[in-house]
């Protein structure tokens, strides 16, 4: 039988739940302390992999590894509402964001208290491996309680002109070439967890995986999961895969 919310593609929603059920699992077996460590160093790996991902394409493009380039050059589209305000713009651009569908998947599932560590790990993560010398603080995220998230992204230099040059990134280069599908990068945050988790934890980590991916079958169905668990034929340092 079909699920309710059962749908052909995947979203941040799925990226977001998935994530959440399996650290769950993973804190319920090991506990908080060392769950969250492992879950921490899992977030870090698969940002900084997509960074990296970033990083081939804005040099296949012969752009510079810059701040401007690397939000010109981002992997995803967010599919939900989501709020952002840009406060500072010169030297460094300060951002705000009061609604995000992260946060909001996560609040209205319950699980907010194990989607939190990927607000706190993510972006630096992916800026370290766009360019380990750019720099990034994340000084609030809604899912550790916040008001609004706020981050500043160092040498960011959004004028009116460079901002022009975003929306010129993000339309025509690399435009959609850079955009990888959800379905994509559900399965690469699935692959990252499983192999740190697994190497961390074992035969336990393993059962925590197959715990948080039986509940995403609860929610999306048998055939969605399976389209998960397949992602783990992919090589997730290479651009040539989708």
């Amino acid at each position: 039988m079909l699920k309710k919310d059962k749908q052909d593609g995947f979203t941040e929603v799925h990226h977001a739940l998935l994530f959440a059920w399996i650290t769950k699992a993973v804190v319920e077996r090991v506990g908080e302390q060392s769950g969250e460590a492992i879950i921490c160093k899992a977030i870090r790996q698969y940002g900084e992999q997509r960074g990296r991902r970033m990083a081939l394409r804005a040099q296949a493009d012969k752009r510079a590894l810059s701040m401007i380039n690397y939000i010109g050059y981002g992997e995803y589209k967010i599919t939900g509402e989501i709020k952002l305000k840009i406060i500072e713009r010169s030297p460094h651009a300060r951002i705000r964001i009061p609604q995000c569908p992260w946060h909001s998947t996560w609040k209205e599932n319950g699980l907010l208290s194990f989607g939190r560590l990927y607000c706190r790990e993510i972006d630096p993560a992916l800026v370290r491996g766009f360019n380990p010398e750019l720099r990034v603080d994340v000084n609030a995220t809604l899912p550790n309680g916040a008001a609004q998230c706020e981050f500043v992204y160092y040498n960011a230099d959004v004028t009116v002109l460079n901002y022009l040059l975003i929306q010129y990134r993000k339309a025509v280069r690399p435009g959609a070439k850079a955009v990888m599908p959800w379905d994509y990068h559900v399965g690469h945050l699935f692959n990252t967890l499983e192999e740190v988790i697994v190497e961390e934890l074992g035969q336990v980590g393993q059962k925590a995986i197959d715990a948080g991916l039986s509940e995403f079958a609860e929610r999306y169905g048998e055939q969605a999961m399976q389209k998960v668990v397949i992602s783990r034929t992919k090589n997730y340092e290479s651009v040539s895969e989708g």
